[in-house]
């Protein structure tokens, strides 16, 4: 494999992170609109399910955060690594 087509294949790999923020920051603020209207559905309940659901919505609101900056991380690092290149 060239150098040519390290940097090739980095830059495919940029374009698919870039689609994968895009897709992730969808998922965030449509998750953002449903916990939104979960949260005040379930407002002052105790009950044992409504606190599943509103632990379960506050780990899959962490999850997507998280998995944006992993995203971010890899894509800062891919574009250090092909500058490195030139």
């Amino acid at each position: 494999m060239s150098v040519g087509d390290v940097k090739a294949d980095l830059r495919d790999g940029n374009q698919s992170l870039d689609q994968a923020k895009t897709t992730l920051e969808g998922i965030g603020a449509a998750l953002a609109e449903v916990r939104s209207l979960a949260l005040a559905t379930l407002h002052d309940s105790q009950h044992p399910e409504a606190k599943k659901a509103r632990s379960a919505l506050a780990e899959a609101t962490r999850e997507v955060e998280l998995t944006l900056r992993t995203v971010a991380v890899a894509k800062d690092r891919s574009t250090a690594f092909l500058k490195a290149l030139g």
